[in-house]
């Protein structure tokens, strides 16, 4: 599966015989114009990834970026803090077990001679274990705001302060449940977006105190719990210096946001499209080529009912025309009907 993050629309989808390497570099090579990619950490298509972009480097082609996306990483970090919570809510109840045993016998007038030992190191797991937890929640919240684009204190974040900060957090993410997140927290395509928003905005062409400005009321836009009186009349002062420095600042935010809208870190759309076709296979036992096409048409012809692309379509928002038509009506027309109105949409008036 592959989307395009900007229009959300299904550019292809095969069922193919192995997920390999040499399948996702073919199908990448399909895409000579791609710029950049979003991509979970499978090995496939990981391998897929190398593989293209030594090609094109070897044929002297545009290389593209490589991002490794928050939202397999930020999965697999919930799963390992509900592991480690989990490890200390089980060492408690052991804790508590022993402790109701050891006052059930006393209020029988039994002897607690020689059990102490045992409730007491089950006491101190527990604390261990609890101890552990908070402090691996507490870690893990740290390294989460690597993936912000606005740092705690209103910054634009960058890889040094994105690395910085996983760094710290490294230490307090120990035990095998934490595994396979250290290993993603130490990738460097995990901030790979981070150099995208930076290069980019570099390309406006904006004078670097208006940059400066205008990111400084976006981080405070997007950090809402940093609104004070304070942080208020620091705006204003902001406000005005971009007034008389820029009298059309507001232009130059909009492309500015835009900017930061158009950097993309997750790969969640794929993982949309592909609980829809496993959704399917479910229900049929069987999915076809044909099929995946078709859920893929009618997905990519299906107008947006909210949010920034309302009433739009994947499609459109890609630059296909497409005829005024139902789903269904467009599927009666004949492949050579269809082609005369796509042909007949691009003719000038």
């Amino acid at each position: 599966m592959v989307v395009e993050s900007a229009s959300l629309c299904g550019l292809t989808g095969r069922l193919v015989a192995a997920r390999d390497g040499v399948t996702w570099a073919e199908e990448l090579a399909r895409w000579p114009a791609l710029q950049a990619i979003v991509r979970d950490d499978g090995a496939g298509l990981g391998n897929g990834v190398k593989r293209e972009r030594a090609r094109r480097r070897a044929a002297g082609e545009a290389d593209f970026d490589d991002t490794l996306d928050v939202f397999h990483t930020l999965r697999e970090g919930g799963r390992a803090l509900r592991a480690t919570w989990g490890a200390a809510t089980r060492a408690l109840q052991r804790a508590d077990a022993a402790q109701q045993a050891h006052d059930r016998r006393g209020r029988q007038g039994q002897s607690c001679q020689g059990r102490g030992a045992l409730r007491q190191r089950l006491w101190r797991q527990a604390e261990q274990f609890w101890d552990q937890a908070a402090a691996a929640e507490t870690a893990w919240n740290q390294a989460r705001s690597a993936w912000d684009l606005f740092t705690p204190t209103g910054r634009l974040n960058d890889r040094a302060t994105a690395a910085a900060t996983v760094a710290a957090a490294l230490p307090s993410l120990d035990g095998a449940a934490w595994a396979k997140v250290r290993r993603l927290l130490r990738r460097p395509e995990s901030f790979t977006f981070l150099d995208q928003a930076h290069q980019r905005l570099t390309a406006l062409g904006l004078d670097p105190d208006v940059l400066s400005a205008l990111l400084d009321l976006e981080g405070l836009r997007r950090r809402p719990e940093r609104r004070s009186a304070a942080t208020w009349v620091w705006a204003c002062v902001r406000t005005v210096q971009l007034t008389k420095a820029c009298p059309p600042w507001r232009d130059a935010m909009k492309q500015v946001r835009a900017v930061l809208r158009g950097v993309s870190r997750a790969s969640s759309l794929v993982e949309c499209l592909n609980s829809v076709a496993r959704m399917q296979q479910a229900r049929h036992r069987k999915m076809t080529q044909g099929l995946l096409d078709l859920k893929r048409l009618y997905g990519n012809v299906r107008r947006f009912r909210t949010g920034r692309r309302k009433n739009q379509t994947p499609y459109g928002l890609l630059g296909v025309k497409l005829p005024e038509l139902s789903f269904w009506e467009l599927l009666q027309l004949r492949p050579e009907q269809l082609r005369q109105q796509l042909s007949a949409s691009r003719d000038p008036p």
